[in-house]
Parts: C-alpha cells; structure tokens; sequence
C-alpha cells in the first residue's frame, strides 16, 4: 500500500464506508440489498464510540446521582428541622458520606463507560479493517489490550484533571471568593466585572475541549492499531507514532486538522438534515392531530381519549424517530473517520497496510533508527465476509 497524504486517504475511506455498511451482491455487478437491522446494528456500535456521546451519557448519569442524593439530603435536612435531638454536627457527617457515596458512583459509572467505549473502539477498529460485518466476533478479540488502552485512558483522564485543578481550578476559586464578596445589587450593576472573569474560564474549558480532542485522535488512530493488529505494549505504539510523527510531522498535522473539520462538517451537515427530516415529520404529526382534533374532540370522552391517545404515541414515535435518526448520524460519522485513520495510518504502517490491500506495495520505512521489534501476537484469522 503506497503512502497516501491526507486529502489522497479522503477517497478510499468514504468507499470503505460504503462497503462495509451496504456490503456487495454475492455475485459481481449485483446490486447490494440493504438489509436494515445489519445496517444498523453496524452504526449503533460506531455511534457509541463517539466520545461526545458516551461520555454526554456519563455526565447525565453523574447529574442524576448527585440531584438525587442532594434531594435525598434536602428531606432530610427539612426532617431535622422537625426533629431537634438531631445534632447538627451529624447532619453534616450524614451529607459528607451521601456526597461520598455519589463521588463513588459517579466514578464507578464513569469507569464502566470508559471501558465499555474502549472495547467498542477495538470492536469498530476490527470492523472496520477486516469488513465481516460480525459485532460479537470483533467485540471478542480484544480483551487484553482494551484493559491496556482503558489504563491508558485513565492515566490520561488524570492528567486532563490535574491539568485542569492548575489552569482553571484558581480563576474558578477566585470568582467564587468575589462573588462572595459581593451583594446582588453590586453583581447587576457591574456585569462586565463577573463576564471578566467567567470568559476566561470559558476560553480554557474550550482550549482544554480542543487539547482532548487532539489527544484522543492520537491515541485511536495511531496508538490502538499496534495494540489491535499486533498487541503492542504502549511503549511500543507511543514508539512508532514518534517516529511517524518525527519523520512526517506536517502530514500528521495536517490530517489531524482534516479529521477535524471532516468530523465537524460532516456532524453538522447530517445535523441539519435531521433537523429537516424532522420538521417534516413532526409537522405532519401536527397537520394530523389538528385534523384529528377537529374531528374528535367535541363527540365526547371516547373520542377526545383517542385524540389524547394519538399525541402521546405520536410524541413518543417522533422522540424514537430523531434518537434513531441521531445515532444514525453518529454512527455514519464515526465509520468513516475510522475508515479515513485506517487508511491513512495504514499507508505508513505495513501491518495495517498488507490488511486494508492485501498484496500492494510496502510504503517507504521511516525515517531516523528502527525502533526495538516488539513482539507479535499471532495473527488473527481472516473470515470471509458474511455478505
């Protein structure tokens, strides 16, 4: 496989893409049958890796644990104000440990999802490049190296925490200790006085959203393919990326930039077609229920219980509908920027390569001192396509 430069690996991944989710016709020439639940069985595993959306169900995971338990500390704040044989001292012992508990859950929940996303990064990595089209196949190769690469997402994560309690945690701490220091009367009358110190907290929460989406692109493209391909230790894939990126920085940087925008605009062009498809929809749900309404409603209890009927189903398909149609979109997008960092990684690392093409050309090694031969897994058997 020849070295290809980012724009060249635009091409061969949007045709991978195509293959791998509306595979070929058994016979040459065929026509392909989309066959829906592969199809989406194919997107739901790349929607799920998509980092904004998992790590969005973590949050709101951890939002609700820590609501509830301070819901749970407020009734039973109101009860000690009813009971007063309940020393304050307490009370406060009570609520560290309900906030201990929900620190605990929030981590546990957080650790299940990082794994979880960590497996199906490996399951959509093996899916991507060997094209069978079966999930539970790709979910079971990888056991190992996906507990290497949540260690690696982990110490990450904590890197990412302690940079941001150094760079954010002060400006943070500093606007809580004026806002302290002010009464609400001085607040509103000098808003550029709070905005002078919230923006700059904004513009970091933003650079470190830019820095952990450059990281993250490094450690999925060019750090799991050594782990997947040749269950590489991490020094060894850390290893060959350096030598990647020593050799051909401007490439790498350039195709981290256009992985960017390619994910951005992708995102919001399919983003905006959703939201098309689903005014349409949902103005056809309305044009139905107003018929039904002025049919139905004054004919008495049955009648207005059916057109009650109709809203919530209705409500509740178009609801359906735009999780479908969203997680769709994540899942299209996810397939070709994996596609695209096969291709272009793959044209620069042989043993990706030789599996993306089999028999094309080796690209020209690296430059600067081969690396220590890490070594090799045994090689995971081809399965013909299920197509």
């Amino acid at each position: 496989m020849k070295p290809l430069s980012p724009v060249d690996a635009i091409g061969p991944a949007f045709s991978r893409m195509r293959t791998i989710l509306l595979p070929p016709g058994a016979l040459p020439g065929q026509p392909a049958q989309f066959r829906f639940w592969f199809f989406l069985r194919i997107v739901v595993v790349a929607g799920l890796t998509n980092p904004s959306l998992i790590y969005g169900f973590c949050i709101m995971a951890m939002e609700g644990v820590f609501f509830g338990l301070a819901g749970l500390g407020a009734g039973l704040r109101g009860l000690h104000g009813q009971h007063t044989g309940f020393a304050p001292s307490g009370f406060a012992g009570l609520m560290v440990g309900f906030f201990a508990v929900a620190a605990l859950i929030a981590l546990a929940v957080w650790l299940l999802l990082t794994w979880l996303w960590s497996r199906l990064r490996f399951t959509l990595f093996d899916l991507v490049v060997y094209e069978h089209g079966r999930v539970g196949l790709a979910w079971s190769r990888y056991s190992r190296p996906a507990w290497r690469f949540l260690g690696l997402v982990i110490l990450v994560s904590l890197a990412f925490l302690l940079l941001a309690s150094v760079t954010i945690g002060p400006m943070f701490l500093h606007l809580i200790v004026l806002m302290r220091g002010m009464t609400p009367q001085q607040i509103n009358s000098d808003p550029f006085l709070m905005m002078s110190h919230i923006f700059p907290i904004y513009g970091m929460i933003f650079a470190m959203a830019i820095l952990a989406g450059l990281v993250g692109a490094v450690m999925t493209d060019f750090l799991l393919p050594p782990m997947a391909i040749e269950d590489a230790p991490l020094e060894s894939a850390f290893a060959r990326f350096f030598r990647l990126l020593g050799s051909r920085f401007w490439t790498v940087a350039l195709y981290l930039l256009l992985r960017f925008v390619l994910q951005l605009g992708l995102g919001w062009v399919g983003g905006m077609v959703v939201i098309i498809v689903l005014f349409i929809a949902g103005g056809g749900g309305v044009a139905g229920g107003f018929v039904l309404y002025r049919s139905l409603w004054h004919l008495g209890g049955g009648a207005a219980a059916i057109f009650i009927l109709y809203c919530v189903v209705a409500g509740l398909a178009l609801i359906a509908f735009y999780l479908l149609t969203m997680m769709v979109l994540y899942g299209l997008v996810m397939v070709f920027i994996q596609s695209y960092a096969a291709y272009f990684f793959g044209s620069h690392y042989p043993e990706l390569g030789n599996r993306l093409e089999p028999g094309a050309p080796t690209p020209v090694p690296f430059a600067g001192p081969p690396a220590p031969a890490a070594p090799i897994a045994p090689p995971i058997p081809e399965l013909p396509p299920i197509w």
